[in-house]
Order: structure tokens, then sequence, then C-alpha cells
């Protein structure tokens, strides 16, 4: 039952602000732990902030490694770009090639002769039946076959029915088109393939004898892509015009049939843009690392206070950049010409961390020595980036971000189990110090109630 107290009504003692002073005293202490616990959150987060700026990092560097064909990059240039043209990758062996585009692949169109005065037409009026549309032709072909009521079944329903059949998977479209005009409609069922080249675009058209309207058909057929390369004496059939496998790290783009001479050479500009990146991203860590490890000492009535940032009581952060930069200045280049160093290739360090690079210098020895300049690039992102880069060191699971920040919880969580204990003492003794403090007033009461008593008592002997 709780204690009603009136604060020294009768000992003259103001024991509920004495109680207080008390508690709050044995109580200071959780005042720094809960700095603590706030201060170990703000490092988290600001591990965590870290642990995305570090996975962007990796994201540029990534495209340098060796396993993806990293290094200098390519580009590609066509004597007539709209026959040809090609993307390239790092990994593409500068030549030139001389193609001859017969035909390039193309989807397949159809429709029924049938003229109807309205979408809202019935599609027959003869007989009922089905119509079968294939798409596709040998072991990749799929018949769609949708029913037609006579007298029933509309253009816009058949071209719906059609378009919902669970067998056509992306594979054909129908629609209803006029082709005449408003004035003199000639609207008629339109079938069009999704897919380019023969094997999964071809088209045929087909309906049962009781379906008149539907007995004649006109189709553009489905077509691959035939193209030569000079010195390869074979015709090249493909089933798109997008193609990759012919060549390694290149793609032809076909367009059109003729020819084009395609020029695959070193592209200092588009390396030194790349690297650029890596430059930005990494230079924003290390302004982000500074911005957050400065500690400020702050001086108020004579005392002096040290004022931590989120990162400046851990060594990830640090560790890191030194690791980065020991991997930025110590690869080279065995087979190099005149590039066989970062230095060489225009990169830097400054004293507040950060790294240059001077572009002019970067493209001149991408393109004097693009085989040292590929060997340095490729060693730098292999030992950063991957799974065996130091990058994945401190982002993956149980990595270094990972533990310290597991480190930080389980130290947060010790500390609150402390300030939870305190406050259960503190509650206990505040409990214990109200009740002594409530005899302590019935007790004055009843002394002061009997000294009232033998005053009186002794007046009256008087």
């Amino acid at each position: 039952m709780a204690i009603a107290q009136f604060s020294g009504v009768a000992s003259g003692i103001d024991s509920a602000s004495l109680i207080d002073a008390i508690i709050e005293a044995k109580e200071s202490v959780n005042i720094l732990r809960r700095n603590e616990i706030d201060a170990l959150d703000a490092e988290n987060s600001a591990l965590e902030e870290l642990n995305t700026k570090l996975l962007a990092l990796d994201e540029v560097i990534d495209k340098f490694r060796t396993i993806n064909g990293g290094g200098v990059s390519k580009k590609a240039s066509s004597s007539d770009s709209t026959v040809a043209t090609a993307v390239v990758g790092a990994s593409a062996v500068n030549a030139s090639y001389s193609l001859t585009v017969t035909s390039v692949a193309d989807t397949a169109t159809g429709s029924f002769d049938h003229q109807y005065g309205a979408s809202t037409d019935y599609v027959s009026a003869s007989g009922s039946g089905d119509v079968t549309i294939s798409v596709g032709s040998g072991a990749d072909q799929v018949d769609i076959t949708v029913a037609v009521t006579a007298n029933s079944t509309t253009l816009d329903a058949f071209a719906a029915a059609v378009n919902s059949d669970e067998d056509n998977d992306g594979l054909v479209h129908a629609s209803v088109v006029n082709i005449g005009t408003s004035s003199a409609p000639d609207y008629r069922l339109l079938f069009t393939t999704l897919h380019q080249g023969t094997a999964q675009g071809q088209l045929a058209l087909a309906a049962d004898v009781a379906i008149t309207e539907l007995a004649a058909s006109s189709i553009d057929l489905a077509t691959n892509a035939v193209f030569s390369i000079q010195g390869i004496g074979d015709a090249i059939t493909r089933e798109t015009n997008s193609v990759s496998d012919v060549i390694s790290g290149v793609t032809f783009q076909l367009t059109k049939a003729g020819s084009a001479n395609i020029s695959i050479s070193t592209d200092p500009d588009g390396t030194a843009d790349a690297f650029n990146e890596i430059v930005n991203a990494y230079n924003d860590i290390v302004s982000y690392i500074n911005e957050n490890d400065l500690i400020e000492r702050v001086e108020e009535d004579e005392e002096a206070t040290n004022v931590y940032g989120s990162l400046a009581k851990t060594r990830i952060d640090d560790d890191f950049l030194a690791a980065f930069k020991m991997a930025l200045l110590e690869t080279d280049a065995e087979n190099g010409t005149t590039v066989t160093s970062m230095a060489e290739l225009g990169i830097s360090t400054n004293r507040d961390g950060t790294i240059s690079i001077d572009t002019d210098k970067f493209k001149e020895a991408v393109g004097n020595d693009p085989a040292g300049a590929t060997e340095v690039l490729n060693g730098f992102a292999d030992a950063v980036s991957g799974t065996s880069g130091v990058i994945y060191q401190y982002t993956k699971f149980n990595g270094f971000i990972d533990l310290a920040q597991l480190g930080n919880e389980n130290e947060i969580k010790n500390i609150s189990d402390t300030i939870k204990a305190l406050e259960r003492r503190t509650d206990s003794l505040r409990s214990t110090m109200e009740k002594s403090f409530a005899r302590l007033e019935t007790i004055v009461g009843d002394l002061q109630s009997q000294q009232q008593a033998l005053s009186g008592i002794l007046a009256g002997l008087s």
C-alpha cells in the first residue's frame, strides 16, 4: 500500500527533497552510462554509412578487375552506323572488322484478309470453329487455339482471348486495326510476334473450314540476322540483331542490310572517366571519415571536455584507409614499358588523405602503354575489390564492420542492464527511505502530542 506523505509536517524535515537528492546522486553515474550508449549508437550508425560508401566504391572498382576483363577501356567506331555498330568491353582486342549484313532479324506480322466494318463485328457469320495461331518453328513452335462462335465472338473479344491465352506467354500480340478510313472502314485482325528470328518469331494462321471469313491470310514472315565478317568464310546466322558470341568482348548491333567497318581501339578518355569515379568515391569516404574522426575540446567554466566524433573511438576507418593506400601505392606492372605504377598513371596522394588524378597524364600514359596501364589497373582492382579484396573484408557478413557493430551492440546491452540494475536498487532505496521518514514523522508527531499534554497538566498544577 502506498504511503501518503506530507513532508516535514511534524519534524520540519523536507524528506521528499532529501530523498530525491540522495537518489539523484546515486543515479548520476547513469547519466554517463546513457551518454556512452548514445556514443555507441552514433558509432554504429556511422559505421553503417561507411559500409554503404565502401560498397559504392567497390562497385566502381569492380569493372577494373581481371575476372571482369577490366583495365583499359575500349571503344568502337563504325564506318556506317545505320548498318551496324558495336559495344565493346575492356577485354576486346584492338582490331578492325569488315561486316556485310545480308538481312537483319525481325518479327513476323500477319492478318486475315477478310474485311470488317467495325471492331465489334462478329468474326464469323458462316460457322463456328477453332482458329490456330502458330508462333515459332520446329521445337520452339507453340500453337495458340481460340474458339470462335458464329454470330457471337466479336473481333475485340477474339483479340483479347488470344492475348490472354495461357499458351501465349509473351509470344504474340493480337489487335484490331482499321486500315481504311472512318468513312470507309476496313477492320482486320492483326497478329505480331514478339520475338525476332524464325525459331521463336515465325507466324502461321489457320482456321477451321466452317469459318469461311478466315480462309485467307497474309503474312510477313520473320527473318534471322545473316551477316559475314571478312576473314570468316561462312555466313553467320543469329536469331537476334544483338550478336555477342562471335568476337570475344564485342557485341555487334545490326540495323539494316549493307556493309560497315567496325574499328576497336583503346579509349583513354573512357578509362580516365571510369577511374575518376574511383577517385571521387574514395575521396568522399575520406571526407566522411575526417568529419567523423574529430575530437573537439570544449571549455566551460574552467572545465575542459573532449567531444568525440562518431568514428573517433574506432580504428576500423583508419585501418581501411591504410590498406587501400597500400594497395594503391604498391601495385606495379612487370610487363609495362612506360607504365609500371599508379604514379606513372598520374595518381597521387594528398596531405588530407584524399587522392588526385592528373587526367592529362593518365590519358597519355594509357595511350602510350595500354598493356602496362591494364596490368597496373587490374592489379589494383584485384587487391581492393572482389571477395579476396580489401573492401570485402570490411563489408562482408562477420567482416570488420559487422563485428565492430556487434561488439557495440553487446556493450550497449551490458550498459543498459547495469542502468536497470541501479534503478532497481534506487527504487528499493527510495521506498525504504520513504517508509523510514514516514515512521519518523509518526514518532515526532506522537512526541509532540505527548509534550502538549504534559505541558497542559503542568500548567494545571501551577
